[in-house]
């Protein structure tokens, strides 16, 4: 476990509910799949290429986010509130990461998106023929993020490391 988690375990949750790791888990696919479909109509020779670069994006920086922050989290091996721990065991060796780079990679995959894939979405529909769906997507997509946002500091708030883990949502606030 990286030194700096076992400095701040706090009292939480051990592991959690399989319909909770389950529930976030869908809620993150299925923003990611509806940011996909918001990209579908940028196509070069019949290819939906932006919609290809996003999953690949997407794709590829799961993977790095495993290893640099959650092989060395209080949680490797265990069911966090993601239960992105027990995958990470699965792929990567306990401490193998640097969670520097964790903390940079998070930026472009949860900070960046949704209010890049809304204005993306929003040029494309207005400047590419889009149908209906389109904008209905597109509303899923914001209320998708706006329940992702709700949800989260939920989950991070049961979780041992909250208070040191540089993507909580949920920790303590220093006195004033």
């Amino acid at each position: 476990m990286y030194a700096r988690y076992k400095a701040g375990i706090c009292d939480g949750a051990e592991s959690f509910s399989t319909w909770w790791i389950l529930g976030e888990n869908l809620l993150f696919l299925a923003t990611w799949v509806a940011g996909g479909w918001l990209l579908w109509p940028v196509a070069l020779g019949g290819w939906p290429v932006a919609t290809m670069g996003w999953a690949l994006c997407v794709l590829v920086l799961q993977i790095l986010l495993k290893k640099h922050n959650c092989s060395g989290c209080y949680y490797y091996g265990k069911s966090c509130h993601l239960g992105w721990g027990r995958l990470a065991a699965l792929l990567f060796a306990q401490d193998s990461g640097n969670p520097r780079i964790g903390v940079v990679l998070a930026v472009p995959m949860y900070m960046a998106p949704p209010p890049l894939l809304l204005i993306a979405g929003v040029v494309i529909g207005v400047l590419l023929p889009v149908g209906a769906a389109h904008w209905v997507v597109l509303g899923v997509f914001v209320a998708l993020n706006a329940a992702s946002f709700a949800l989260r500091p939920k989950g991070c708030g049961r979780c041992k490391v909250r208070a040191v883990c540089p993507g909580s949502a949920a920790r303590p606030r220093a006195a004033s």
